[in-house]
């Protein structure tokens, strides 16, 4: 099921201060999610391979599973997710305002967003901003977009992105912010601009999603920045925190060490120590994050290890390869901490 939380409904609730000032002590989010039974979970409508409705109407996407990974972890059900459409507007105050549990969706860790009371536990996803442009507008390269229009959504960092490039290589965008990423590629279709920009994977995934014809349309190769995507919680809730930066570091530390959702039951009689503490058959975890001793286990029976849940959603539907998120032994910079 998938909520919308409208940024009119937002407003009127009290005013909350600036991202400045941390956000005031709640009780405990797991407290909370246990009671309540589901997670609600942020997410924005990116597209297929992202988070979309698919053809059996069910919400799918590397940012989706996460979330189900989550609900895995601590409540044992993959499928205890209530979906809550934010937009990059309104996502930081539903958190704030507590309609939502979590954030799942491509948001940057930033310094301005880290000390203004929001937390980001792990990196589930480097991206980079890119451009998409049409075929048949003769541009190839970063260079060819001087004096160029660029459709971007506004509130988020691509528009810094711009600005920044702007400056240091005196391209002379002329920049055309929109309220919504639909609305900034629906500008671009239209011909309004000779490019839109944002992180990379979303330019792949909306152009299948929205674009009239995706094959007109080219991803150029340039990456303006480094975008390190992480889910987004409150600072003040440290053990919920742990939860979901553990659960991401599970995933990660799955496939690091060979294991799947097809087999994980396999390495139950393991004598590996790394495993058994992953798997909660040693060590005690589950209990110092306030779970049980098998919510890794089920988070990778239910899920799957990173791998799986890269390669169902980026892989077979984008064709994207696995690139700077690859295994760090497979040439990518993805690692988790050990399990000790």
């Amino acid at each position: 099921m998938l909520k919308r939380i409208a940024i009119a409904a937002l407003t009127a609730l009290p005013l909350i201060a600036g991202l400045t000032t941390p956000p005031q002590a709640r009780a405990g989010t797991l407290e909370e999610v246990t009671a309540r039974g589901v997670i609600r979970c942020g997410v924005s409508e990116y597209g297929p391979a992202l988070t979309a409705m698919n053809e059996n109407g069910q919400w799918a996407g590397f940012y989706t599973d996460f979330c189900r990974a989550f609900a895995a972890a601590t409540l044992g059900n993959a499928r205890a997710v209530d979906f809550v459409s934010v937009s990059s507007l309104d996502r930081f105050e539903a958190l704030r305002q507590k309609a939502v549990d979590v954030l799942s969706e491509a948001s940057t860790w930033t310094s301005e967003r880290d000390l203004g009371g929001l937390a980001f536990p792990a990196t589930s996803m480097m991206d980079g901003q890119g451009f998409l442009v049409r075929r048949d507008g003769g541009i190839s390269g970063l260079d060819q977009l001087k004096g160029r229009r660029i459709c971007v959504i506004s509130h988020a960092t691509s528009v810094g992105g711009l600005n920044r490039v702007n400056k240091v290589h005196n391209l002379g965008f002329k920049i055309q912010e929109y309220s919504s990423i639909q609305g900034s590629f629906a500008a671009f279709f239209d011909r309004q601009c000779d490019a839109v920009s944002t992180d990379g994977i979303i330019l792949a995934s909306l152009r299948q999603q929205l674009a009239p014809n995706p094959a007109d349309y080219v991803l150029l190769p340039e990456r303006i920045t480094r975008e390190p995507l992480s889910p987004v919680v409150l600072k003040n809730d440290r053990r919920w925190e742990d939860i979901i930066r553990w659960t991401i570091l599970a995933t990660i530390a799955a496939e690091e060490l060979g294991i799947t959702s097809a087999n994980v039951k396999q390495h139950l009689n393991s004598t590996d120590p790394e495993i058994r503490r992953l798997l909660g058959l040693d060590g005690d975890m589950g209990a110092r994050l306030g779970l049980d001793k098998a919510w890794a286990m089920r988070v990778i029976e239910q899920v799957g290890n990173y791998g799986e849940i890269y390669n169902r959603n980026l892989t077979k539907v984008l064709g994207l390869d696995r690139g700077q998120n690859a295994l760090s032994s497979q040439g990518g910079i993805l690692w988790s901490p050990p399990f000790r």
